[in-house]
Protein backbone atom coordinates (compact mmCIF):
# COMPACT_ATOMS: atom_id res chain seq x y z
CA UNK A 1 0.00 0.00 0.00
CA UNK A 2 1.07 3.11 -1.28
CA UNK A 3 1.96 5.63 2.05
CA UNK A 4 0.48 9.12 2.23
CA UNK A 5 2.94 10.67 3.66
CA UNK A 6 5.72 12.29 1.56
CA UNK A 7 9.18 13.82 2.38
CA UNK A 8 10.42 16.49 0.43
CA UNK A 9 13.64 18.27 0.94
CA UNK A 10 13.90 21.75 0.01
CA UNK A 11 17.73 22.73 -0.38
CA UNK A 12 17.38 26.66 -1.22
CA UNK A 13 15.50 26.71 2.24
CA UNK A 14 17.82 24.47 4.47
CA UNK A 15 14.19 22.78 5.52
CA UNK A 16 12.34 19.46 5.30
CA UNK A 17 8.82 18.80 4.98
CA UNK A 18 6.70 16.50 5.91
CA UNK A 19 3.10 16.00 3.84
CA UNK A 20 0.58 14.46 5.43
CA UNK A 21 -2.33 14.14 2.56
CA UNK A 22 -5.46 11.78 3.44
CA UNK A 23 -7.74 10.75 6.72
CA UNK A 24 -5.78 9.88 10.26
CA UNK A 25 -5.46 6.03 10.42
CA UNK A 26 -2.87 3.53 12.10
CA UNK A 27 -0.84 3.15 8.69
CA UNK A 28 -0.75 7.41 8.61
CA UNK A 29 0.75 7.08 12.43
CA UNK A 30 3.73 4.76 11.92
CA UNK A 31 4.64 6.65 8.26
CA UNK A 32 4.50 9.81 9.72
CA UNK A 33 6.59 9.02 12.66
CA UNK A 34 9.18 7.08 10.09
CA UNK A 35 8.80 10.52 7.79
CA UNK A 36 9.67 12.78 11.16
CA UNK A 37 12.39 10.45 11.82
CA UNK A 38 14.09 10.33 8.38
CA UNK A 39 13.92 14.13 8.49
CA UNK A 40 15.36 15.23 11.72
CA UNK A 41 17.99 12.75 10.38
CA UNK A 42 19.32 15.34 8.08
CA UNK A 43 19.64 18.08 10.54
CA UNK A 44 17.46 20.84 8.60
CA UNK A 45 17.41 24.36 9.74
CA UNK A 46 13.17 23.43 10.81
CA UNK A 47 10.99 20.64 9.99
CA UNK A 48 7.73 21.99 8.32
CA UNK A 49 5.16 19.81 9.24
CA UNK A 50 2.19 19.92 6.45
CA UNK A 51 -1.00 19.22 7.74
CA UNK A 52 -2.66 21.63 5.59
CA UNK A 53 -4.70 18.65 4.33
CA UNK A 54 -6.40 17.12 7.00
CA UNK A 55 -9.85 18.42 7.15
CA UNK A 56 -11.62 16.87 10.44
CA UNK A 57 -8.48 15.75 12.54
CA UNK A 58 -8.45 12.67 14.55
CA UNK A 59 -7.46 13.64 18.48
CA UNK A 60 -4.33 10.94 18.19
CA UNK A 61 -3.34 13.52 15.42
CA UNK A 62 -2.20 16.09 18.73
CA UNK A 63 0.12 13.11 20.33
CA UNK A 64 1.67 12.76 16.90
CA UNK A 65 2.31 16.44 16.61
CA UNK A 66 3.79 16.35 20.36
CA UNK A 67 6.02 13.17 19.11
CA UNK A 68 7.62 15.15 16.43
CA UNK A 69 8.36 18.17 18.47
CA UNK A 70 9.99 16.15 21.19
CA UNK A 71 11.67 14.44 18.33
CA UNK A 72 12.94 17.50 17.07
CA UNK A 73 14.02 19.11 20.88
CA UNK A 74 16.13 15.86 21.22
CA UNK A 75 18.42 15.84 18.17
CA UNK A 76 21.77 18.01 18.58
CA UNK A 77 21.79 20.74 17.53
CA UNK A 78 17.81 20.73 18.06
CA UNK A 79 15.76 21.18 15.29
CA UNK A 80 12.89 23.26 15.88
CA UNK A 81 9.07 22.11 14.32
CA UNK A 82 6.88 24.62 12.07
CA UNK A 83 3.23 23.22 11.28
CA UNK A 84 1.37 24.18 8.57
CA UNK A 85 -2.18 23.48 9.62
CA UNK A 86 -6.03 24.61 8.52
CA UNK A 87 -8.57 26.26 10.72
CA UNK A 88 -9.64 22.65 12.30
CA UNK A 89 -6.84 21.46 13.56
CA UNK A 90 -5.62 25.20 14.76
CA UNK A 91 -8.57 24.58 16.80
CA UNK A 92 -8.00 21.66 18.11
CA UNK A 93 -4.29 22.21 18.44
CA UNK A 94 -4.94 25.67 20.38
CA UNK A 95 -7.63 23.83 22.80
CA UNK A 96 -4.43 21.71 24.77
CA UNK A 97 -2.22 24.57 24.72
CA UNK A 98 0.11 23.58 21.87
CA UNK A 99 -0.12 26.99 19.58
CA UNK A 100 0.91 28.95 22.50
CA UNK A 101 4.72 27.30 21.61
CA UNK A 102 4.56 26.06 18.42
CA UNK A 103 4.65 28.15 15.04
CA UNK A 104 1.71 27.79 13.33
CA UNK A 105 0.77 29.29 9.31
CA UNK A 106 -1.78 28.57 7.13
CA UNK A 107 0.82 27.79 4.23
CA UNK A 108 3.79 26.64 3.45
CA UNK A 109 4.89 29.55 1.44
CA UNK A 110 4.39 31.72 4.61
CA UNK A 111 6.13 29.56 7.12
CA UNK A 112 9.01 29.97 4.59
CA UNK A 113 9.07 33.39 4.79
CA UNK A 114 8.65 33.21 8.57
CA UNK A 115 12.14 31.17 8.82
CA UNK A 116 13.54 33.29 6.15
CA UNK A 117 13.37 36.08 8.33
CA UNK A 118 13.76 35.03 12.13
CA UNK A 119 16.00 31.61 11.54
CA UNK A 120 19.64 32.61 11.09
CA UNK A 121 21.80 30.40 8.48
CA UNK A 122 24.97 30.65 10.06
CA UNK A 123 27.11 30.02 6.50
CA UNK A 124 25.68 28.46 3.40
CA UNK A 125 27.42 28.74 -0.13
CA UNK A 126 26.53 26.47 -3.49
CA UNK A 127 27.54 26.02 -7.08
CA UNK A 128 25.92 24.95 -10.10
CA UNK A 129 27.19 22.72 -12.63
CA UNK A 130 26.39 20.87 -15.44
CA UNK A 131 26.75 17.29 -15.79
CA UNK A 132 30.33 17.04 -17.59
CA UNK A 133 33.77 15.17 -16.64
CA UNK A 134 35.06 17.86 -14.79
CA UNK A 135 32.09 18.68 -12.58
CA UNK A 136 32.82 16.61 -9.82
CA UNK A 137 36.79 18.29 -9.95
CA UNK A 138 35.40 21.80 -9.55
CA UNK A 139 32.78 20.33 -6.88
CA UNK A 140 35.46 19.00 -5.10
CA UNK A 141 37.71 22.34 -5.08
CA UNK A 142 34.44 24.43 -4.39
CA UNK A 143 33.72 22.60 -0.86
CA UNK A 144 37.63 22.39 -0.04
CA UNK A 145 37.82 26.32 -0.37
CA UNK A 146 34.79 26.49 1.35
CA UNK A 147 35.75 24.30 4.59
CA UNK A 148 39.32 26.04 4.45
CA UNK A 149 37.29 29.50 4.47
CA UNK A 150 35.36 28.83 7.42
CA UNK A 151 38.52 27.40 9.04
CA UNK A 152 37.87 23.71 9.30
CA UNK A 153 40.42 22.33 7.44
CA UNK A 154 40.65 19.28 9.91
CA UNK A 155 37.18 18.21 7.75
CA UNK A 156 39.37 18.86 4.41
CA UNK A 157 39.61 15.30 2.90
CA UNK A 158 36.44 14.20 4.48
CA UNK A 159 34.06 16.84 2.87
CA UNK A 160 36.05 16.68 -0.32
CA UNK A 161 36.04 13.14 -0.83
CA UNK A 162 32.43 13.21 0.03
CA UNK A 163 31.27 15.84 -2.28
CA UNK A 164 33.12 13.91 -4.95
CA UNK A 165 31.16 10.67 -4.90
CA UNK A 166 28.17 12.93 -4.70
CA UNK A 167 28.70 14.83 -7.79
CA UNK A 168 29.71 11.62 -9.79
CA UNK A 169 27.21 10.31 -8.90
CA UNK A 170 24.80 13.08 -10.17
CA UNK A 171 27.04 13.04 -13.37
CA UNK A 172 27.02 9.26 -14.23
CA UNK A 173 23.19 8.52 -13.09
CA UNK A 174 21.39 11.68 -12.88
CA UNK A 175 22.85 12.85 -16.08
CA UNK A 176 20.84 16.61 -15.43
CA UNK A 177 22.55 19.90 -14.15
CA UNK A 178 22.82 19.59 -10.45
CA UNK A 179 23.85 21.68 -7.83
CA UNK A 180 26.14 21.88 -4.90
CA UNK A 181 25.36 23.48 -1.47
CA UNK A 182 27.72 23.39 1.45
CA UNK A 183 25.84 24.65 4.60
CA UNK A 184 27.44 25.44 8.26
CA UNK A 185 24.83 24.61 10.91
CA UNK A 186 25.72 25.06 14.40
CA UNK A 187 28.28 21.91 15.32
CA UNK A 188 27.59 20.21 11.59
CA UNK A 189 28.50 20.90 8.49
CA UNK A 190 26.01 19.62 5.43
CA UNK A 191 26.95 19.09 2.07
CA UNK A 192 24.27 18.34 -0.45
CA UNK A 193 24.27 17.46 -4.08
CA UNK A 194 20.44 18.02 -5.75
CA UNK A 195 19.61 16.40 -9.27
CA UNK A 196 16.68 16.85 -11.56
CA UNK A 197 16.44 12.99 -11.20
CA UNK A 198 14.06 11.73 -8.39
CA UNK A 199 15.24 8.08 -8.59
CA UNK A 200 16.89 7.88 -4.90
CA UNK A 201 20.48 5.66 -4.72
CA UNK A 202 20.94 3.43 -2.57
CA UNK A 203 24.52 1.00 -1.24
CA UNK A 204 25.00 -2.18 -3.09
CA UNK A 205 26.35 -5.03 -1.05
CA UNK A 206 29.13 -6.75 -1.13
CA UNK A 207 29.61 -10.38 -3.10
CA UNK A 208 28.76 -12.34 0.27
CA UNK A 209 31.13 -15.29 -0.97
CA UNK A 210 35.24 -15.51 -0.81
CA UNK A 211 36.45 -15.68 -4.33
CA UNK A 212 33.36 -14.02 -5.61
CA UNK A 213 33.83 -10.76 -7.91
CA UNK A 214 32.77 -7.78 -6.57
CA UNK A 215 30.75 -5.01 -8.24
CA UNK A 216 32.18 -2.15 -7.10
CA UNK A 217 29.07 0.10 -8.46
CA UNK A 218 27.82 1.59 -5.27
CA UNK A 219 31.41 1.46 -3.48
CA UNK A 220 31.05 5.37 -3.61
CA UNK A 221 28.19 5.83 -1.45
CA UNK A 222 29.51 3.10 1.37
CA UNK A 223 32.49 5.58 1.82
CA UNK A 224 30.06 8.27 1.90
CA UNK A 225 28.20 5.98 4.68
CA UNK A 226 31.21 5.08 6.30
CA UNK A 227 32.73 8.40 6.43
CA UNK A 228 29.78 10.91 7.04
CA UNK A 229 28.60 11.55 10.66
CA UNK A 230 24.83 10.90 8.90
CA UNK A 231 23.75 10.99 5.30
CA UNK A 232 20.50 10.02 3.36
CA UNK A 233 18.33 10.99 0.22
CA UNK A 234 14.85 12.64 -0.27
CA UNK A 235 12.51 13.69 -2.96
CA UNK A 236 12.48 17.76 -4.12
CA UNK A 237 10.02 19.44 -5.88
CA UNK A 238 12.17 18.92 -9.24
CA UNK A 239 14.18 15.57 -8.32
CA UNK A 240 15.82 14.50 -5.37
CA UNK A 241 18.65 15.70 -2.84
CA UNK A 242 21.98 13.54 -1.50
CA UNK A 243 23.38 14.65 1.53
CA UNK A 244 25.71 14.09 3.86
CA UNK A 245 27.23 15.65 7.02
CA UNK A 246 30.51 16.00 9.28
CA UNK A 247 30.53 17.29 13.03
CA UNK A 248 32.19 20.30 13.38
CA UNK A 249 32.92 20.28 17.02
CA UNK A 250 35.43 17.89 18.43
CA UNK A 251 33.45 16.48 20.93
CA UNK A 252 30.59 15.91 18.32
CA UNK A 253 32.62 13.56 16.25
CA UNK A 254 32.68 9.72 15.85
CA UNK A 255 29.03 9.28 17.19
CA UNK A 256 27.78 6.53 14.48
CA UNK A 257 26.15 6.91 11.75
CA UNK A 258 22.35 7.55 11.54
CA UNK A 259 20.63 7.08 7.90
CA UNK A 260 18.06 9.07 6.58
CA UNK A 261 16.44 7.28 4.58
Amino acid sequence: MESRVELRGDVEQGTVEVILDGPWDARVRIDLASAVRKGLAEHPRALLLNLAAIKEPDPALVGAVLMAERRGGAVRPPVPLVLVAGDALWRRLTAVGLTSRLPIYATVAAAQDALTRRTPRFGRVRLDLQPGAMAPSAARSFVGDTVLAWDLGDLLHAARSIVSELATNAVEHAQTPFTVTASRRRELLHLAVEDGDPALPCVIDRAPEKGTALDFRGIGLRFVAETARAWGSMHTATGKVVWATLATAPQARNTGHTHGW
